[in-house]
């Protein structure tokens, strides 16, 4: 059975190619009313949706969902900006701009997504990180000038295409994070997101006129391929692997949609590659690639300044288990957050945890939880084999409180090592 991390990276492979093709494909349907379009598409990928809920026996979930009215609130608002942007937005722009230039706009999200890491994730975002996103926008802005930076950018009506794909890419960005923050079931969610959809373009379809279109074969084939591809086994594969992997790891692994989707029009279209929509995708790959070696950013960012150890917030790596505490801090939107120190500590560790008044406190030493869910943990940490991952359960001040006691623990036991030791 595939570990955690590996099962998210070969999700995060297919979503990354289904997403990348999207344009192409949606480059087909451009001749149909597009809210008829849509409305079709989602209602094509319900029953699709319906077997996965059946499948993973989560018809409980859609009720409990129904019946929630806050949480269903926020996962048709993650529908919404996450579907819309990446399907809608994209196929208008198509009536204007070619299949590649919108994907390279478009597919600067990932960086767009460090905007909201410090306010819905509780992320730290570094100097390095906000250099990459600097380098984000300076691509946006040679993509407005196509190419001819000393031009007026507001010149001609492509630019406010590319503004709309700039800010549908935000949007997604956004709704990508709020989606990673609230611990709904994903197949569930899947199937909410689609019917909530439908039933928009369905009454924009009936206020439009409702004049439908003949649908040709290339029409098809657009609808399938959204509905199933897309809205089904993409979306369900991205936000899988999202929760589970760093986030800027995943935007490390975004920046070759671009490449991928300007191949494929080039093949399939016959759109010429443009020199600036290579220094567009460039400058994201560049940015990215700062982020992946910067360790600060990505970390928890704890309120209390007095806490010396590094925080990281490892929720994401019990997504998957099963009638425990740590399934029930997931379940109710708690925090699983942890720290890395020496094996030394696992006593003291240990009595606190046994002093009962610091709430659940477990090491990756501990059975309380899948093996592969501690292995993962120490791989968050970035932990050797002579470390351990120190894991509180809890609201975040909680946890910073365990984490400032466990700190000053730490600084009596050395202080009086270190004293026997001049003794």
């Amino acid at each position: 059975m595939l570990g955690i991390k590996t099962r998210a990276y070969t999700y995060l492979t297919i979503s990354l190619f289904t997403g990348a093709l999207l344009p192409v494909v949606l480059a087909f349907s451009t001749g149909m009313d597009i809210f008829e379009f849509f409305m079709l598409t989602y209602l094509a990928t319900i029953p699709f949706a319906l077997l996965l809920v059946h499948f993973a026996k989560k018809g409980g979930k859609v009720v409990e969902y129904l019946k929630n009215r806050k949480m269903l609130a926020v996962i048709v608002l993650v529908g919404f900006l996450s579907y819309i942007p990446i399907e809608f937005i994209v196929s208008y722009s198509e009536h204007f701009v070619t299949a590649s230039l919108t994907a390279v706009v478009f597919r600067t999200y990932p960086l767009l997504m460090l905007v909201f890491l410090p306010i819905v994730l509780k992320e730290r975002l570094s100097k390095l990180q906000l250099v990459a996103l600097l380098l984000a926008f300076a691509g946006l802005y040679i993509a407005l000038t196509a190419g001819n930076i000393m031009a007026n950018p507001f010149g001609r009506i492509d630019p406010y295409i590319v503004l709309l794909l700039a800010g549908g890419a935000l949007a997604y960005a956004f709704g990508s994070t709020v989606g990673k923050k609230y611990a709904f079931d994903m197949e569930a969610g899947v199937f909410l997101f689609n019917l909530s959809l439908f039933i928009l373009f369905a009454a924009l379809f009936v206020v439009g006129g409702a004049r439908g279109s003949p649908i040709s074969i290339a029409d098809l084939f657009a609808i399938l391929y959204v509905s199933i591809a897309n809205n089904i086994i993409g979306f369900y594969m991205y936000f899988s692997a999202l929760r589970v992997l760093k986030t800027t790891m995943v935007t490390n692994f975004y920046f070759l949609s671009p490449f991928i989707t300007v191949l494929a029009a080039s093949l399939v279209l016959g759109e010429a590659i443009k020199a600036y929509y290579i220094v567009v995708a460039a400058l994201v790959a560049v940015g990215l690639v700062i982020q992946k070696f910067d360790t600060y950013g990505g970390t928890y960012a704890q309120k209390q300044k007095a806490v010396r150890l590094t925080i990281f917030d490892v929720t994401s790596a019990f997504i998957n288990e099963r009638e425990n505490a740590f399934a029930d801090a997931v379940e109710n939107g708690e925090k699983v957050l942890a720290v890395k120190l020496h094996g030394r500590h696992y006593p003291l560790v240990k009595e606190m945890s046994g002093a009962g008044e610091y709430g659940m406190i477990y090491t990756s030493r501990d059975d309380a939880f899948r093996k592969e869910s501690g292995e993962f943990v120490k791989d968050i940490l970035g932990a050797g084999s002579d470390d351990m991952a120190v894991i509180k359960i809890g609201t975040p001040t909680e946890c910073e409180g365990f984490f400032a006691h466990l700190q000053d623990r730490i600084d009596i036991e050395e202080g009086s090592l270190q004293n026997n030791k001049q003794y």
